[in-house]
């Protein structure tokens, strides 16, 4: 029934992860961050950094934040890449539902295509430590 839920299920996804380090991935997302914001949000000042229809978008994990907040186009695919600068975290997309692991020292790319238009929280569930109910995100779709 695995494999049947896997291919029909739809609830399944098939995502790549790399072997990469915190270096190499923080100088990606930090190019991408440069190169795409579009503006900053909150007191701590978090780039909003549209994202390249067909293109990579780079989201980091750390202690008690996902950074950079992303801006996605309605029905538009993406590679969105993922990366643990610490510890375990879960990458939790709500209300979609879309839940990954995130471990430190792998690079984890989902493709993506949003289809509905609106504000996507992303949760930590994976308990990180004491600031763990604090790890909040955000993507838009347009």
């Amino acid at each position: 029934m695995m494999i049947y839920w896997h291919i029909e299920g739809k609830q399944n996804l098939s995502n790549e992860t790399y072997k990469s380090s915190r270096e190499m991935y923080s100088a990606k997302a930090e190019k991408f961050v440069a190169d795409n914001t579009i503006r900053t949000e909150t007191e701590r000042n978090i780039p909003v950094v549209k994202g390249t229809p067909g293109g990579d978008v780079y989201l980091i994990a750390r202690l008690w934040e996902w950074w950079p907040i992303l801006e996605l186009e309605k029905g538009q695919t993406y590679k969105v890449h993922l990366y643990s600068m610490d510890y375990q975290h879960g990458f939790s997309l709500q209300p979609t539902n879309l839940n990954i692991q995130v471990l430190p020292g792998y690079e984890h790319v989902v493709k993506m295509t949003p289809n509905q238009s609106g504000t996507y929280a992303i949760v930590c569930n994976e308990f990180c430590g004491i600031g763990h109910h604090q790890m909040l995100g955000r993507i838009y779709v347009k």
